[in-house]
């Protein structure tokens, strides 16, 4: 899926604040560039990652950069109500501003001068990237600079106060690592930190420090740009930026536009993305496609997790009340007769409702010991809907006793032939 597309937002990185989400773009100027020339930051808002607002335009003439055109990548993060916007200019220096009013700014120049300035370490000082660790301090770290030439990532933790380094950056150790990269994102799931840059390149490691271990890249699409991941309802996305015209005779990767994916994380350490999600875009779901996976989903309830399994994964830790939410299922034929492929352990039922958790019932089954917990086997289990023609948001809630009543692994509907 493309977020606003044709005008020029790049280099996303996405935030969750207070249930509601905040991109902070870079602005390629326009379809002719030549080059990079971006002249602001902008920042948007969205409550269902599908319709967008134009919150805020920071311009660099608001900072001590003055009037530039190399706005070049930003991040934030939250402390003690108030918000921090670290903002690079070229290949040379990083700033931070400060707002008092949400996420949505105004923000103001917080220091007057660069906190990582032109020549402060052995790397050039941009492409901020801001992490907040899960520990008990929620310990903030930037990360930053390009690995060209042999040279590497640096990381620093911040101070309580946002605006100021808590010590010397530190050189990341990358082994078997990428060459030629920025645009650094640091993440953190199972207790393993996720040293990401662009191509969809990522290394591992136990320490956030490092040194961390590359494992190749998940996403093969060409062309994928700088970009973040993020959590919004109970669903991980990998949002990126792409050419605005990406696969036409004359390319500008210089015009870009920005994707997300759902992302998924496995025991072994290793991020997939689906390439017919990569291809269909997230957000919306049509009865023709041979199924739905229920990873797919837009949004969960808390306590659902993701499982790999042999055919992809699975979806464990439901319990009575728990929904999976599947908005805009398109082409759905009247009275259309559902397939649901689970597996329940002693007594289930599941309610297909329109629209949310609480909506019109459109379809009911009861299930009793189907499919096989302990080897991951599934049953199809047949479900007529009470439906019209069209487009339908779908929620599936599951009743029983229990904290895991049962395993979700897709969802399709019978294909009728003229």
């Amino acid at each position: 899926m493309r977020i606003i597309p044709k005008q020029g937002v790049c280099d996303p990185h996405i935030r969750v604040y207070n249930g509601k989400v905040y991109m902070f773009t870079t602005h390629d100027r326009s379809p002719d560039n030549k080059g990079f020339r971006m002249d602001d930051w902008r920042i948007f808002s969205s409550d269902d990652l599908l319709n967008w607002k134009l919150e805020y335009t920071f311009y660099p003439e608001e900072t001590f950069l003055g009037k530039v055109n190399d706005c070049y990548a930003t991040d934030t993060a939250e402390r003690n109500g108030k918000y921090y916007l670290y903002f690079s200019r070229g290949q040379s220096c990083t700033g931070v501003a400060v707002s008092e009013n949400g996420p949505g700014g105004p923000y103001k120049d917080a220091l007057g001068k660069p906190l990582l300035p032109e020549g402060f370490v052995d790397t050039p000082s941009y492409d901020p990237a801001i992490f907040i660790d899960d520990d008990e301090n929620h310990t903030p770290y930037i990360v930053f600079g390009y690995t060209v030439g042999g040279k590497q990532y640096y990381i620093a933790r911040l101070n309580e106060d946002m605006i100021s380094l808590a010590e010397e950056p530190r050189p990341v150790e990358i082994l078997n690592s990428w060459d030629g990269n920025d645009a650094p994102n640091l993440n953190k799931w199972n207790g393993k930190y996720y040293l990401g840059s662009h191509r969809a390149f990522f290394a591992t490691s136990d320490s956030v420090y490092g040194p961390y271990t590359y494992r190749g890249s998940f996403c093969n699409e060409a062309y994928v740009d700088h970009g973040n991941f993020f959590t919004f309802h109970n669903q991980t996305y990998f949002a990126y930026g792409i050419p605005e015209n990406w696969g036409e005779d004359r390319m500008n990767r210089y015009y870009r536009t920005t994707k997300m994916l759902y992302a998924h994380f496995k025991d072994n350490g290793d991020i997939t993305i689906d390439e017919f999600i990569q291809r269909a875009g997230v957000g919306h779901y049509d009865a023709s496609w041979p199924s739905v996976k229920g990873e797919w989903y837009f949004a969960a309830s808390d306590g659902i997790t993701k499982k790999e399994n042999l055919s992809g994964f699975e979806l464990r830790g439901i319990k009575n009340g728990s929904y999976l939410y599947y908005p805009k299922v398109s082409g759905m034929n009247p009275n259309a007769l559902m397939f649901v492929r689970l597996a329940c352990r002693g007594k289930c039922s599941v309610e297909i409702r329109e629209g949310s958790p609480f909506g019109p019932i459109l379809g009911h089954l009861n299930v009793e010991n189907v499919g096989n917990y302990n080897f991951g086997g599934f049953d199809d289990i047949p479900c007529r809907l009470e439906n019209t023609f069209g487009t339908h948001d779908l929620c599936f809630v599951f009743r029983g006793d229990g904290e895991d009543i049962l395993r979700f692994e897709e969802f399709y509907f019978e294909q009728i032939k003229d």
